[in-house]
Formats: structure tokens, sequence, C-alpha cells
């Protein structure tokens, strides 16, 4: 089975920098972006599945789980894969990026921030999955392609809020 690990940054060189795709664009203190974080997609019965300690399970549909973690996954991912699931790191593919505000997250996506984690469409149609961290801080968990864009209008919308 191809474990898509050109998608693991754990897994290559340490020569090899995972670029920003947020580079180069001013995000005013509005958004930041958690390059730090590594993401795997976990498929099966995810019903006992258990995080580690300082991983946080997030749920992407009925058998489909994202686990988000301050370290490196490669043992994480074995140990998961071995007992049975199917696990692809998703730390490439996607960007986490943390915004504060209930009335900014009003302005990206029509989740109700109570419905919280849930995925949804935020800044026109660009699919996401949303974690209320407490208080009135938001993460955002979009594709990789994608995050520029969403940062960009994120930036946009908070000059439209009066504090």
């Amino acid at each position: 089975m191809n474990r898509l690990g050109f998608l693991s940054p754990d897994e290559c060189a340490s020569s090899v920098a995972l670029a920003s795709p947020l580079s180069g664009v001013d995000l005013g203190g509005v958004v930041t972006e958690l390059a730090h974080l590594r993401m795997l997609e976990i498929r099966g019965d995810i019903r006992t599945l258990e995080p580690a300690d300082g991983d946080t399970l997030l749920p992407l549909g009925p058998s489909r789980t994202l686990l988000v973690s301050e370290r490196a996954v490669l043992a994480a991912r074995d140990r998961i894969a071995a007992a049975g699931y199917r696990v692809y790191d998703m730390t490439a593919a996607l960007t986490a990026l943390e915004l504060d505000g209930v009335d900014l997250l009003a302005r990206l996506t029509e989740l109700d921030p109570d419905t919280l984690p849930a995925i949804g469409s935020i800044a026109r149609g660009t699919p996401a999955l949303i974690e209320a961290r407490g208080g009135e801080r938001f993460r955002l968990y979009v594709p990789r392609e994608l995050a520029r864009f969403v940062a960009e209008v994120t930036v946009d919308m908070r000059r439209g809020i009066r504090r």
C-alpha cells in the first residue's frame, strides 16, 4: 500500500523544509500559521481510538478522524496502523491557521461556534475543519493550496469589523 510518504515532513531528509504557503503575506497579527503541527488522517472504526497525551482527535466523518499533534507523528502513525487503521500523514496537505473573534468567524462561515469541531465552508466555498480552541480562539485546517487565499480573505474581513 502506498503510504503517501511525500506528504510526511517527518519522513523527509532534514535538509528538506516544508515551505509556508503564507510566505510574503502580511497577516497583520490577524491570522497565525501553525507550521509546527503534525496531522494524521485515520480511517476505520474510530469509536475506541484514544489519542496520546497532548494529541487531539477531530472528527471528519463516521469512520474518519484527524489526529493533531505538536510532535513528530511517525511512531503514532506506525502504532495506529499496526492496530488495523489506515493512516495518512496530512501534514503537507493541510495548513493550520488560528484566529481570534466570534465576529470574524461569523464572517468566514455559517457554522455555529457551538457546533464545533465541524467541517464546513469558509471564505466563499473553501472546505475547512474548524475547531474551537477556547474563548474566542478558533483553528482552521484548510487545504494547503488554499491557505494563502483563506489568510488574505481573513485579514480583509477583520478590517471590516469595528472594535
